[in-house]
């Protein structure tokens, strides 16, 4: 018992300096978020998520050596959703009323 306890300690300590791709996601259970998506900030944000529906709109007129062109431009636009930021927008929202009312008095 003692040999196992110890593989699956070592294994604890590879996969928290290894796997470092996937973490734990903090709003859906039992799902993960890429650690490599940063963005500088919202233009960037939106940029790349501009870019992803610009690709997907190009490959679904190009004739070519896809696989499987629907799942590639599906997996694309689901990751664009997931990065449409719609908690910020309220708050852009509601932060735009309050400058618009501000700047009218």
């Amino acid at each position: 018992m003692g040999i196992k306890k110890k593989q699956l300690k070592m294994l604890k300590e590879s996969a928290k300096y290894q796997l470092t791709t996937l973490h734990t996601s903090d709003i859906h259970k039992n799902k993960f978020k890429a650690s490599f998506l940063q963005f500088d900030g919202y233009t960037d944000l939106f940029s790349t998520i501009e870019s992803l529906i610009n690709v997907c709109i190009l490959a679904s007129h190009v004739e070519g050596d896809f696989n499987d062109p629907g799942l590639d431009i599906r997996k694309t636009l689901e990751l664009a959703n997931q990065l449409l930021p719609f908690d910020e927008g309220e708050f852009l929202d509601q932060a735009y009323c309050l400058f618009v009312q501000n700047k009218l008095k």
